[in-house]
């Protein structure tokens, strides 16, 4: 929902960065694997703990992202390679977050955190699976959820630099999933509708 916001201004104040970058000779894609890289950096600072260091990182790798669809919509380099390799960084990189956390977890033995990772990851990549299945069927399901991945990081980065870990995993792990039926909903709505929509045409 921030992340829809975000993106009706971002553009312009993005612009003289991006035409900087662009001159530098820097691909969108070369973005998308610096990205994916950072991620997996910062996963394994969180996984020694390091909440300070990981968010930095984190954060970096996170602008990095924002950035790379932007630079190809700018130069209009935008491709169907350039959109897989994007949504594939960017599981990869969840993931490296997840498990660096889990790590952290496991060797301190926080039950709780551990099962609030797993619930957490959960959510998102359902809610990924949800997009992907519904885009098979004509329908786009990107601006529907309240948590998009743009706030899932920013709760992360919060719980990391505030220290508060584990409230920051309570929110992930609750607004990921209900993000994810939302989609859910959104999805067998417009089915139903479209299925009721047949009938009365087909009255057979």
């Amino acid at each position: 929902m921030l992340a829809r916001w975000i993106r009706t201004w971002d553009s312009k104040i993005l612009r003289p960065l991006l035409l900087l970058i662009h001159k530098g000779g820097l691909t969108p894609n070369m973005l998308t694997v610096s990205g994916l890289i950072v991620m997996v950096i910062s996963g394994v600072q969180l996984a020694r703990g390091d909440w300070l260091v990981g968010g930095l990182i984190l954060l970096i790798g996170a602008l990095l992202d924002g950035i790379d669809g932007e630079l190809a919509r700018l130069t209009r380099s935008e491709t169907g390679m350039g959109a897989l390799l994007d949504s594939l960084s960017d599981h990869c990189g969840d993931f490296a977050l997840y498990l660096g956390l889990l790590w952290f977890s496991l060797a301190r033995q926080l039950e709780g955190n551990i099962i609030l990772i797993l619930v957490a990851l959960f959510g998102s990549t359902f809610g990924s699976l949800v997009r992907s299945r519904a885009g098979m069927l004509g329908i786009d399901t990107k601006d529907i959820g309240l948590f998009t991945r743009f706030e899932r990081i920013l709760i992360l980065l919060l719980g990391l630099f505030l220290d508060k870990l584990t409230p920051a995993l309570c929110v992930l792990a609750v607004f990921n999933n209900f993000s994810a039926f939302q989609r859910v909903h959104h999805v067998f709505r417009l089915l139903f509708s479209l299925q009721k929509s047949h009938e009365r045409d087909d009255p057979r």
